[in-house]
């Protein structure tokens, strides 16, 4: 007995230490909300690395069932990640952090909800087509208070700033110093046609999907010009305002008139991100007049040996 008394209480510190389990059960579908028989579901548990120092991930993964279901579990800190793929459809992955407290003690711990069912919706591989993809990363704005051209397919600002030829969008970047310890930044996106334009989306089905858009640009609703403004204050925080805000856009270029067949479609997947004189965007073209089609195949970008490659559809 006293043994025993020692080895437990040998264990006791390690079972103290051990991290909650938890469970979940994937539920894959496809748009229509029909079940994916063997699609590839995989979950991430997080665990502490041995120098104290962030986490590392470990997996468990296998194939969904008949009802498109696949459960796994393991030891794991607060969050997690899941997803699932299958042939003919784009992946899709989700960050889970929805647990609500644990259950049990010392090394029976179990996180909860104790296995929560999690949808994952996986979109079709219909149609994709080469487009002009590009990261600009973070690019200079060349001249303050002056609206400069942005040429889409040379990826470059218009002359006299660049090798670009056909202004595309058209920014403007503000930059007012005001008092000591303060300025203010506004920074406008303007077209250069009637019919040219931008509008945001945010397609929550889709949030976790490499493939965030829809398979076609709209038709209607663009608006000609966004505006963002940053206002900074020694001992205040930033104040920000952004007109048409949106985590993704599709827009249109090179239109003539107002006929809508006559333009190029694209999107901007991520906001338009500005700065202390500079944009940031990524954005895929369609090159064909008048095609709203904007799912990209990452394998014919037709902008060829880029550093930073775009993976993402």
């Amino acid at each position: 007995m006293k043994k025993l008394i020692l080895a437990l209480l040998f264990l006791l510190p390690n079972a103290a230490m051990a991290l909650p389990t938890a469970k979940y059960t994937i539920l894959v579908v496809d748009e229509q909300g029909v079940p994916i028989e063997g699609a590839d579901a995989s979950i991430s548990f997080m665990r502490p690395k041995s120098d104290g120092w962030g986490g590392k991930p470990s997996f468990v993964a296998g194939k969904t069932d008949k009802d498109g279901l696949y459960t796994g579990q393991g030891a794991t800190q607060q969050y997690g990640v899941y997803g699932a793929s299958a042939k003919g459809y784009y992946g899709t992955s989700f960050k889970y952090n929805g647990f609500t407290g644990v259950s049990g003690i010392f090394g029976f711990r179990k996180w909860q909800p104790w296995n929560p069912t999690l949808k994952v919706v996986l979109k079709k591989i219909k149609n994709p087509i080469p487009m002009y993809a590009y990261n600009t990363d973070r690019i200079t704005i060349p001249k303050n208070n002056e609206i400069i051209g942005y040429d889409l397919v040379k990826h470059d600002w218009v002359s006299p700033y660049g090798k670009g030829i056909t202004k595309d969008f058209l920014f403007k970047l503000e930059y007012l110093p005001g008092e000591k310890d303060s300025n203010d930044r506004y920074f406008t996106m303007s077209f250069s046609n009637k019919a040219d334009g931008i509008q945001s989306f945010e397609n929550k089905e889709s949030n976790g999907s490499s493939f965030r858009s829809a398979y076609h640009a709209l038709i209607s609703g663009y608006r000609n010009a966004i505006k963002q403004s940053r206002v900074w204050k020694k001992g205040r925080p930033v104040s920000s305002y952004n007109e048409g805000d949106g985590t993704n856009y599709y827009f249109r270029v090179r239109c003539d008139g107002d006929k809508p067949d006559s333009c190029l479609y694209g999107k901007i997947y991520g906001n338009l991100e500005f700065g202390n004189k500079g944009v940031r965007f990524k954005y895929f073209l369609n090159p064909t007049q008048g095609d709203t089609n904007v799912e990209f195949d990452p394998k014919r970008n037709l902008f060829k040996k880029l550093k930073n490659k775009i993976t993402t559809p």
